[in-house]
């Protein structure tokens, strides 16, 4: 045997060994369309992947909402000390820039609502604050208590001088008539002109709020915003551990999995996974070389 036909053998063999793994991993995903001669189906048409790509989006999406993405795991990332320090972190500087923003109140909710929605939830909290003092100064019973603590106050201050206490004396003999008409009074001006004045009220101390830079309302606040950070990083946790296991439940991550795969084009879940396994394919198509090769030879030593 000649130097050339020995290394004939093994030559071949590594190359058939590349060009089947070669086209081993082509036929992955090719062709991507079931092929047909007449009424006849082509075998292996088409590729593995396309034809079993409804199975492997399932198993997929089964094994990433059980396995990378349930509760636990999703819990264990979201309450960790690493993500809560950056809430913490970024709740701090939210403060830090409320204390030192000199925008007013109305131009930081007009950049964060719309400016027509804004003043439609202004006005309707305005009537609703307007409504409820309203309905309390109405009350039939404000007016003899406010008579009452005004004749209170008459009698305690005429306490010096005979003729002080004399009338004050008189105001105690007569106090049941004198609350009546009093209260009487007193409940008829509040029905008569309460809801304008506290309109009014209202109006003017909700414009001046909305005015103000943002930092002066919050002036000499620190320890409640410290309270509110407090809320927030609470109100959170307890939300991941309350709330999240519905939430992937409601989520259905397996079959938002399944369906992406399912409407991904072949083309494109061919290219996006010989990108991921680059290396490993062509690792694959030189291990079908190497075993040819070595196949090849073995046939030349029997």
């Amino acid at each position: 045997m000649t130097l050339l036909s020995f290394f004939l053998g093994p030559a071949v063999g590594a190359v058939i060994g590349g060009l089947t793994n070669k086209v081993a991993i082509k036929m992955l995903f090719w062709p991507y369309d079931e092929k047909h001669i007449g009424s006849f189906h082509i075998p292996l048409t088409p590729g593995i992947i396309p034809k079993e790509r409804n199975r492997i989006a399932s198993n997929i999406g089964a094994t990433v909402s059980r396995e990378l993405l349930n509760s636990e795991v999703l819990s264990g990332t979201l309450l960790s000390d690493e993500i809560i320090s950056k809430i913490e972190s970024a709740v701090d500087n939210l403060i830090i820039s409320l204390l030192s923003n000199e925008t007013s109140l109305q131009d930081f909710i007009d950049t964060h609502i719309d400016p027509v929605d804004s003043n439609r939830i202004c006005n309707q909290l305005k009537a609703d604050i307007t409504a409820a003092i309203a309905a309390k100064v109405s009350d039939p019973s404000l007016g003899p208590q406010v008579a009452r603590m005004a004749i209170d106050q008459v009698v305690e201050r005429m306490s010096e001088g005979f003729f002080q206490r004399l009338g004050a004396g008189i105001i105690e003999l007569m106090r049941n008539s004198i609350e009546r008409k009093l209260a009487d009074i007193i409940n008829d001006m509040l029905q008569s002109n309460a809801p304008q004045m506290i309109d009014t009220l209202v109006a003017n101390e909700t414009d001046a709020l909305l005015g103000k830079p943002i930092k002066d309302i919050l002036k000499g606040k620190e320890d409640l915003l410290a309270q509110m950070k407090g809320m927030i990083l609470k109100s959170y946790c307890q939300a991941i551990q309350n709330k999240l296991p519905s939430m992937l439940d409601s989520l259905n991550i397996q079959r938002i999995i399944e369906d992406r795969i399912n409407s991904m084009d072949v083309r494109l879940i061919e290219k996006q996974l010989t990108e991921i396994m680059d290396k490993e394919l062509k690792a694959l198509v030189w291990f079908g070389v190497l075993l040819g090769f070595i196949m090849g030879f073995i046939t030349n030593l029997i």
